[in-house]
């Protein structure tokens, strides 16, 4: 396989993983601390961020539009450092993080991935980033009404409006100007 559509493909991690972390976040019955549904959602919100930091080094060399170039920009800038302030929460729960993409992941994204340097890649991408973002912002708004774990929840409350304006930037599988990554 390419070597961009490995580091694209992780993009579905989101989509794959969200129903997953969803169910068992919604079984918790543990002490705050170290409840199972902290767990999931650490390790969703680091799969995420993998995957959006790939999607987003992707479309910033793939995509043809510059609006797409700049959500790309703009994910990959954001995630980075999500994905840095959920190291120390992750350590704490004693959850692993992700260091790639799996096999699977990688054979989701494929299509999108072999649509490069086309305005179909756009539209792929940008079709692909809305649903996950959407399910994305759902679970963490779950976490937040459901943990009592304060470093969780004040992870999940910081990450909520980062991935609300990534949501917004691909409202409708449309690309809508990125704010400035500055």
């Amino acid at each position: 396989m390419k070597q961009h559509n490995r580091s694209v493909s992780v993009v579905l991690v989101a989509v794959s993983v969200v129903g997953v972390s969803a169910g068992i976040a919604s079984a918790d019955g543990m002490t705050p601390s170290h409840a199972p549904s902290d767990k999931a959602f650490v390790a969703f919100m680091a799969n995420v961020n993998v995957s959006e930091i790939a999607a987003g080094s992707n479309a910033q060399k793939n995509a043809t539009s510059e609006c797409v170039r700049q959500a790309g920009r703009v994910l990959y800038d954001n995630h980075t450092q999500l994905e840095v302030k959920l190291k120390p929460v992750a350590k704490t729960l004693g959850v692993s993080l992700p260091s790639g993409p799996t096999t699977a992941d990688q054979r989701m994204f494929a299509p999108v991935a072999d649509k490069a340097h086309t305005p179909a890649y756009d539209t792929a991408w940008l079709k692909m980033m809305y649903p996950g973002h959407k399910e994305a912002l759902a679970t963490i708004d779950q976490e937040i009404a459901s943990t009592r774990n304060s470093q969780v929840k004040a992870y999940a409350e910081m990450a909520r409006p980062i991935i609300q304006a990534h949501l917004d930037m691909v409202y409708g599988a449309k690309c809508h100007t990125p704010p400035s990554t500055s």
